[in-house]
C-alpha cells in the first residue's frame, strides 16, 4: 500500500471508492444480501460436490505424485522391501490427452432461423476463430480435458479484457483454469456444462502487490480461502490474496405481449414502440392515399401472458466486501464445467476420472513389482556348497569364485570324501512374473483396452489396426464427448459477446479464414450514404439467432490410418496422382523425419496448388522438362498440320486457278468457235457475194465481151469497109 500510495494520492482512492458504492446505490445492489448469497452458494456446492473433489484429488495424486500412502510405505520398510512403482495408468491418460491436442475440433456457425445470409454466418465464423486463435484455445482446452481425465472434472472461463494495457478496445479471451477444484457451480444445473445453472464462480490468486496494484480501494481485504486445501495451502493466507469472481443470474418476472404481427414484446418493448406507432398514424390520418396501408402496418396486441427473465450479473469479491462488478452482456454463465464421467445417484452427481477404477489394478502391479524387486534384492549368493577342507590352503581364490580365471582347486573332504558341489541358477518367481503380467493385462481391459493390444505389430492389414485404435478411442468416447459439449456451450457464450465487443463504430482486426489464412478487415466500414444521409456500413453484425455446433471425427490416429490408407491406395491405382498429394501423403507416416520428409516432398506438388492452398497468387509455371517435350511435339505437329493445310490451301487454290484458267480457256475455245463460225458465215454471206459479184460482173464482162465482140465486129466490118472502099477507090 506504500507503494501505491506513492503512485495515487488518498483523495484519488478515496474518489474511486465514492464511485463504486455511486454505481452500487445506482444498480440498487445491496452489499450484504451480495456477500451473503455468494456465501451461501459456495457453500451449497462445497457440500453437494465435496466427495467429487476429495476423490478427484486422490486420483490425481495418485497418477502423478505418489501411488503408496504412507502406512504402506513404513510396513514395505519394516520389512526391508523396497516401495516400487509402475505407473501404467500416466502414459495412458498422456496419449488420450495427446489425440485430443491433435484432434483439433471447429466450431460452425449456423443460424437457427435459417433467414440469416451466408456472408453473417462467414463473418462470426471467422471472428470466433479468430478469438479462439488469440486465446491459444489448444492449451485452454488441454488443461480442461487432462483435469476431467485425472479429477473427473475440469473447467475453463470466458473473459472480457482490453486488448492491450493501454487500449479501450474490449476483446474476448478463453481463459484456463489449471485447478478445477477452486470453481463452484449451481448443484440445481443438469446440463454437462453447468451452463442451465442460476450461478458460478471462480477463486483468484493475486500476489498482494497485484492485489493492490488492480483494486487500490481496497483496504484490509479478507481472502477466500478452500477449507479442503487450508493444510495444503497455507502460503495463500501470507503472501497472497485469493478473491472471488461470482456470477449470478438474477430472475425478474416479466410480461409476454404477442403482436398481431406474429412478432414477441416485453411490456417495456411495446411502450418504447408507442412512439413509432404514433408518428405512423399521424402519417395516416394526413394522407388519405396510403393512410389504410399505413395502419395495416401498425401491429396490435393480440395476446399476452405472465413469463420471466434474467440478467447476468459478475462481482468481485473478498469476504467482507465487494470491490467491483458489472452485468455480464450475454445470456450465458462465463465459467465453463467439463465434466468427466458422471452419474446421478438419489439426485447427487458422482463424476469419475478415467483411471478411478484402474488404481486397484496399478496397485497390484506395484505390490507385486517391489515383491520381485525384493526377491532379486534379498536372494542368496552363494554358488558353491563345500567345506573348509575343500579349500584349505586355496581360500584366497575361493573368496571371489566369480573373479577367478582358470582353474578353482579343490580337494576332497577327508571325512565324507565329497567335492564341492556347483549350487544351481537362482531363478525368479514363475508365479510372480505371471500376476505382474496378470496386473498389467487387468489395467488395459479395465481402462477399455482388450488383449489385442498385445497383438500390436502382429497383424498388418490397416483394417485391424484402425479397429484396435477406434476400440481404444471409444474407451474415453465419454469423456470426448462431454469436452465437446462444453466446447459448444463456450462457442455459444463468445457467440454472444460479438456484438457488445464489436460496437458500432469502425473497427480494424485481422480474422482467420477456415483455410488457415488471415486477411485484414474493418468492422462496421462506412462505404457510403443513404437517402436519408444515414451512413451505410459493411461487416456489420446484424441481429439474429445463431448458434454453434462442433465437427469431430474419429481419433487422430484413426484419421491417419484411414488418410493413409487412402492416400497408398490411390497412388497404387493411378501413380500419376502422386505429386498432388506428395506431401500429405508423408505427413501421415509415423516415421522419424515426418517434418523434413513431408517439406521435401511439398516440393514435387504443383506451386500452383500450394499457393491457392496458402491465399497466394499462383506463380509463374516452371516449364517441366516433359511437358516442354511433349509441347515442342505438339508444337511440330501443329505446324506441320498448319504447313500441309497451308500446302493444301495452296493446291486449292492452284486448282481452281487451274479450273479458271480451265474455263477461261473453255469459254475462249467457245468464242473462238463462236468467232469461227461467224467467221465461217461471214466468209460464207462473203463467198456468195463475190459469187454474186463474180455472177455479176462475169455477166458485165459477158456483156462487155459481147458489147466488145459486137464493137470489134462493127469496127472490123468498118475496117472492112473501110478497106474495100479504099480498094474500090483505087481500082
Amino acid at each position: 500500500m506504500e507503494i501505491i500510495a506513492e503512485e495515487m494520492s488518498l483523495d484519488d482512492i478515496e474518489s474511486i471508492s465514492e464511485r463504486l458504492y455511486e454505481r452500487l446505490e445506482d444498480a440498487g445492489i445491496d452489499e450484504a444480501e451480495v456477500l451473503k448469497n455468494a456465501r451461501e452458494d459456495l457453500v451449497l456446492w462445497d457440500g453437494y460436490f465435496d466427495e467429487n473433489v476429495v476423490r478427484g484429488r486422490d486420483d490425481m495424486n495418485f497418477l502423478l505424485r505418489d501411488q503408496w500412502s504412507a502406512v504402506e510405505r513404513s510396513e514395505f520398510s519394516r520389512l526391508f522391501k523396497p516401495a516400487m512403482t509402475f505407473n501404467k495408468l500416466y502414459d495412458v491418460t498422456k496419449k488420450i490427452a495427446g489425440e485430443q491436442r491433435k484432434n483439433k475440433p471447429d466450431l460452425m456457425v449456423r443460424s437457427l432461423t435459417g433467414k440469416a445470409h451466408q456472408q453473417q454466418i462467414d463473418l462470426r465464423a471467422d471472428l470466433v476463430r479468430t478469438i479462439s486463435y488469440k486465446s491459444q484455445n489448444d492449451l485452454v482446452y488441454q488443461t480442461a480435458f487432462r483435469s476431467s481425465l485425472m479429477m473427473g472434472y475440469g473447467a475453463f472461463e470466458i473473459c472480457l479484457d482490453y486488448e492491450s494495457p493501454m487500449s479501450f478496445n474490449q476483446t474476448i479471451r478463453y481463459e484456463l483454469i489449471p485447478d478445477a477444484s477452486r470453481t463452484s457451480f449451481d448443484p440445481t444445473a443438469m446440463m454437462p456444462h453447468k451452463g442451465d445453472g442460476n450461478f458460478c464462480s471462480r477463486q483468484y490468486l493475486y500476489t498482494k502487490q497485484e492485489f493492490y496494484a488492480t483494486y487500490p480501494h481496497v483496504m484490509n481485504p479478507v481472502s477466500y480461502s478452500d477449507p479442503r486445501s487450508l493444510l495444503d495451502f497455507q502460503w495463500e493466507t501470507r503472501d497472497t490474496i485469493v478473491v472471488c469472481k461470482y456470477t449470478r443470474k438474477e430472475w425478474f418476472p416479466i410480461k409476454l405481449l404477442l403482436l398481431s404481427n406474429g412478432q414477441s414484446v416485453t411490456q417495456e418493448e411495446w411502450d418504447d414502440m408507442q412512439r413509432e406507432i404514433k408518428i405512423k398514424q399521424e402519417l395516416a390520418s394526413s394522407s388519405q392515399v396510403v393512410g389504410d396501408i399505413i395502419l395495416r402496418d401498425i401491429p396490435t396486441v393480440v395476446g399476452e401472458r405472465n413469463s420471466k427473465d434474467y440478467r447476468i450479473r459478475q462481482y468481485i469479491l473478498t469476504q467482507n466486501q465487494i470491490i467491483d462488478f458489472t452485468d455480464w452482456p450475454s445470456k450465458h454463465l462465463p465459467i465453463i464445467f467439463v465434466d468427466g464421467d458422471s452419474n446421478y445417484i438419489n439426485g447427487k452427481q458422482y463424476t469419475r476420472s478415467f483411471i478411478h477404477e484402474a488404481k486397484d489394478a496399478q496397485k497390484f502391479v506395484n505390490y507385486v513389482g517391489s515383491e520381485i524387486a525384493a526377491e532379486i534384492k534379498n536372494r542368496r549368493r552363494e554358488q558353491w556348497l563345500g567345506t573348509p577342507d575343500n579349500i584349505q590352503g586355496n581360500e584366497q581364490s575361493w573368496r571371489n569364485p566369480e573373479l577367478q580365471s582358470g582353474i578353482l582347486i579343490a580337494k576332497p573332504d577327508p571325512k565324507t570324501g565329497q567335492m564341492p558341489q556347483k549350487m544351481p541358477q537362482w531363478e525368479l518367481s514363475q508365479t510372480l512374473l505371471q500376476q505382474f503380467q496378470r496386473g498389467s493385462q487387468d489395467m488395459r481391459e479395465i481402462m477399455g483396452f482388450s488383449e489385442n493390444e498385445a497383438l500390436q505389430g502382429r497383424d498388418m492389414s490397416g483394417k485391424a489396426r484402425r479397429e484396435r485404435k477406434m476400440e481404444g478411442s471409444m474407451s474415453a468416447y465419454v469423456w470426448f464427448d462431454n469436452l465437446n459439449q462444453a466446447l459448444e456451450q463456450g462457442g455459444r457464450v463468445v457467440l454472444d459477446l460479438l456484438p457488445f465487443i464489436v460496437g458500432e463504430d469502425e473497427r480494424h482486426m485481422i480474422v482467420s479464414k477456415a483455410d488457415g489464412r488471415t486477411e485484414p478487415i474493418t468492422l462496421n466500414k462506412i462505404t457510403g450514404q443513404s437517402e436519408n444521409g444515414d451512413p451505410v456500413r459493411e461487416n456489420v453484425l446484424d441481429e439474429g439467432d445463431y448458434d454453434v455446433e462442433i465437427d469431430t471425427g474419429p481419433s487422430f490416429a484413426v484419421q491417419k490410418d484411414i488418410a493413409l490408407e487412402f492416400f497408398q491406395q490411390t497412388i497404387q491405382a493411378n501413380p500419376q496422382t502422386f505429386p498432388l498429394i506428395a506431401d500429405l501423403w508423408a505427413k501421415n507416416l509415423d516415421v522419424q523425419y515426418m517434418p523434413q520428409i513431408a517439406s521435401r516432398f511439398k516440393t514435387l506438388v504443383p506451386p500452383q496448388i500450394i499457393a491457392e492452398e496458402e491465399g497466394k497468387p499462383a506463380p509463374p509455371q516452371q516449364p517441366n522438362p516433359q511437358q516442354q517435350m511433349m509441347q515442342f511435339q505438339m508444337q511440330k505437329q501443329q505446324q506441320e498440320m498448319a504447313m500441309n493445310a497451308q500446302k493444301m490451301k495452296i493446291e486449292e487454290q492452284q486448282l481452281m486457278e487451274r479450273a479458271e484458267e480451265l474455263r477461261i480457256r473453255k469459254e475462249k475455245h467457245l468464242l473462238e468457235q463462236a468467232e469461227m463460225i461467224m467467221k465461217s458465215q461471214e466468209m460464207s454471206d462473203e463467198r456468195d457475194i463475190e459469187r454474186q459479184k463474180m455472177g455479176l460482173e462475169s455477166k458485165r464482162l459477158a456483156l462487155d465481151f459481147e458489147k466488145a465482140d459486137k464493137d470489134f465486129s462493127a469496127k472490123l466490118a468498118q475496117v472492112l469497109s473501110s478497106v474495100h472502099q479504099s480498094n474500090s477507090s483505087e481500082r
